[in-house]
């Protein structure tokens, strides 16, 4: 088992990438109408990713406010997937003028001049580096009387990358601990806890391995996917122990000899686990059912609205 493990864990690292992937068909499906719709605009008027920096402050229209816009601006186009940035300071040929024009003015400034934008244009698609470098220059020039926060449909995505790759490394490991440790108290045996340790993870290896094989990439349903395999197929071991510790001692009360133990917790263990298998299908079936039906009413919300 500690053989096939390490080959396993050598093929996944080779071919399998645990990067939670965020995309269009996070909350929709690709066969919905308003995902169709909405590839068929993008295809006929291509854009650009953009992220808005909304800062703000007491007085926007003082020199020492303008002065911090205009480094930030300079900040930000240094960054190589930028391609274009548009601000108080580049775009509007002065604060008066901005206030002037009907585009500027509804675009760079808010309804209550307490706060401007600095519309930030990438290139490409892939824009997690660009969001940490963007990050990076916010902590830098973020201070009491010029706040920046970030928003956009990019930065959106990568929070959620982020979420779902920490609860795929914190949720697994907390698995492999808390249930791996019960089970060597519970059986006291490094024998059966190694084993059973190597058996849950070539499960869980195996599942991952032929989720990549099919095309699938880590998303919302699949991040806690290592957890629940790790689980499930524990407990069936717990099962299996249980009923070959309970032959052994049946055995051993009446002074018998039992060939073959393993053979007979299987034969025990097998049409229980049958069909608990069976149940738990059925379960993620319905899940994902009730997943499609809220997707769909939630288009239908957005298409109302």
């Amino acid at each position: 088992m500690l053989v096939i493990t390490g080959v396993l864990s050598a093929l996944m690292a080779t071919f399998v990438d645990l990067k939670p992937v965020v995309d269009q068909n996070f909350f929709f499906s690709t066969n919905d109408p308003g995902i169709q719709q909405t590839k068929e605009i993008e295809r006929r008027f291509p854009s650009q990713p953009e992220v808005i920096l909304a800062v703000s402050s007491r007085d926007i229209s003082s020199p020492r406010y303008l002065g911090r816009i205009q480094k930030l601006t300079q900040r930000v186009h240094t960054i190589r997937a930028v391609s274009a940035v548009k601000s108080l300071a580049e775009g509007p040929k002065s604060f008066e003028d901005a206030l002037k024009s009907p585009f500027w003015s509804r675009l760079l400034i808010a309804h209550d001049r307490k706060s401007s934008n600095v519309i930030v244009f990438m290139k490409g698609r892939h824009t997690e580096k660009t969001i940490q470098r963007l990050e990076q220059i916010v902590h830098e020039l973020d201070a009491r009387d010029f706040r920046i926060h970030i928003a956009g449909p990019p930065y959106v995505v990568e929070m959620l990358r982020r979420s779902l790759a920490h609860d795929f490394r914190y949720f697994s490991l907390t698995a492999v601990v808390l249930f791996g440790l019960t089970m060597a108290a519970l059986f006291r045996s490094a024998r059966l806890f190694v084993g059973m340790l190597c058996t849950c993870t070539s499960a869980v290896l195996l599942t991952l391995l032929l989720q990549s094989m099919l095309g699938h990439k880590i998303g919302i349903l699949t991040v806690n996917l290592g957890t629940i395999v790790f689980v499930i197929a524990l407990s069936h071991l717990v099962y299996m122990t249980f009923n070959w510790q309970t032959l052994a001692d049946r055995a051993h009360r009446m002074g018998k000899e039992a060939p073959d133990l393993a053979a007979a917790a299987r034969r025990m263990t097998f049409p229980p686990s049958f069909w608990s298998m069976v149940c738990a299908s059925l379960g993620f079936a319905s899940l994902l059912t009730d997943l499609v039906v809220c997707s769909a009413q939630s288009w239908h919300s957005l298409a109302r609205i």
